[in-house]
């Protein structure tokens, strides 16, 4: 029998994207160009201790399609630059039943984890690992290792808890709103809304046309990210920064509930199913085949939307950040960091461990992540150096261009929080609960978190 590390959440702790087909990317939560990730992507110096020798085993992520073929480039890639360290890559999938979650903490109470692993590592997932002390800081590798120091501060921040940093960010994204460029043409829809007036016009436009306006997947997560959506639109990242950061009230910010209003009324409006959560739908399917105009998801997403569309040559997408509420804040993007590396703590492969993460973001695998994955990691570089589709170039621009972004509120609060956050805005959603009564537990949460001291500083 294996022996339970300690941490078994009350539900499972999901990633906050599922990957189909292997695809990841893009955004920030700050201004990007000013921090460095526009800009060159010439190659970095040697990797130090190129000669090291050793085994490290990996555990990826994705099993689709693409992330085969983008691990089978990245190991050639790893062997140039590491030729005396072997590369052992574990791309089974999780048993019928299992989370990700599952195989890991049973691995690392069973004492057979991994070397390093790929999962979600902002402090709402990271927390619970730290707490087993299983994650190994990484705070003098980013000063000496030559890729590792590309990284750029603000993502590093993004992954850090009680001062240091437990991994490595790499998947930059954000959350817009994609639609079905069929749909709005159809429609007379001749672009996307520049103001909140617009948008309740397109959306009242495609209801009347006999198609689904917006919709929301059934998940613990994608109602979170939607909400996200507009509570980004109605408090901008400076306002959100005031709950993060200085100690503003969840339950005396009106945004905050009228962001779960927000998503309550559409449904009482049936711009959004009231059977969202309860029924069966598949977004992916209804977008690509006309039947949904809208859905509020990641740009986790893109490498199935290219997929359909390679499918379905009379499909295509495009994406849009909705304006706000309040015109007195510009239109702010929930993103930030998801996907990561971390390596454990126990490992007895330290040496080729931190070289392979090392490795993971150099110049030569950011073309594979971007090209075949559809990711980007967080260091410099230009969108005119790769061969992407329309859509990811445009959300690679976006990042270049130093638009400000916000937050994907799921990834930047404490762990037992999201689960309050999720669980509850579904509740809200499933008319189980107000959404007064769940900011009312937000503001509970956030005051044991703060008494626990896992709030992060600025």
């Amino acid at each position: 029998m294996i022996k339970t590390l300690g941490f078994v959440p009350s539900r499972v702790r999901l990633s906050r994207r599922a990957i189909v087909v292997g695809g990841s990317a893009l955004a920030g939560g700050v201004t990007l160009a000013a921090c460095g990730i526009g800009g060159s992507s010439e190659t970095a110096g040697a990797p130090a201790g190129a000669s090291a020798s050793g085994k490290v085993s990996f555990w990826q992520e994705g099993t689709g399609v693409l992330a085969t073929s983008a691990w089978k480039a990245l190991g050639v890639s790893f062997k140039d630059a590491y030729p005396k360290l072997e590369l052992e890559i574990d791309s089974s999938p999780v048993a019928t039943g299992q989370s990700r979650d599952d195989k890991l903490f049973a691995a690392l109470a069973g004492g057979a984890a991994w070397d390093v692993w790929q999962r979600d590592i902002p402090p709402s997932y990271q927390q619970p690992l730290l707490d087993k002390k299983a994650v190994l800081a990484m705070d003098e590798y980013y000063a000496n290792m030559p890729n590792l120091k590309r990284v750029l501060s603000w993502a590093r921040s993004r992954c850090k808890l009680n001062g240091k940093t437990w991994g490595v960010p790499h998947e930059v994204e954000f959350v817009p709103i994609f639609y079905s460029k069929p749909v709005f043409e159809s429609a007379g829809i001749k672009s996307p809304p520049k103001t909140w007036d617009e948008f309740l016009k397109i959306i009242a436009t495609i209801k009347t046309s006999g198609v689904q306006p917006l919709n929301i997947a059934k998940s613990r997560t994608n109602p979170g990210h939607n909400y996200s959506i507009y509570l980004m639109g109605l408090l901008g990242k400076d306002g959100f920064e005031d709950l993060l950061f200085r100690d503003k009230r969840w339950d005396q910010t009106d945004a905050v509930q009228k962001a779960a209003d927000t998503l309550v009324d559409f449904m009482k409006q049936g711009w959004i199913p009231t059977d969202n959560q309860t029924g069966t739908y598949d977004l992916n399917a209804d977008l690509q085949n006309g039947k949904l105009a809208m859905w509020g998801t990641g740009t986790w997403n893109v490498a199935t939307f290219e997929k359909r569309k390679q499918d379905s040559p009379g499909f295509d997408y495009d994406f849009f950040i909705p304006p706000s509420q309040d015109a007195k804040i510009k239109p702010t993007i929930a993103g930030g960091i998801g996907g990561g590396f971390s390596i454990w703590a126990d490992t007895k492969n330290r040496d080729a461990s931190v070289p392979f993460t090392d490795f993971l973001m150099s110049p030569a695998a950011q073309k594979t992540w971007i090209e075949i994955l559809f990711q980007v990691a967080p260091v410099p570089f230009k969108t005119a150096d790769y061969k992407v589709p329309s859509a990811l170039a445009g959300a690679l621009n976006t990042i270049s261009s130093g638009q400000e972004m916000g937050y994907n509120v799921s990834v930047v609060v404490p762990a037992k929080f999201v689960d309050v956050y999720w669980d509850g805005l579904i509740d809200v959603i499933n008319s189980k609960s107000t959404s007064k009564e769940w900011v009312g537990k937000l503001q509970q949460q956030w005051d044991i978190a703060k008494t626990e001291g896992r709030i992060s500083k600025a």
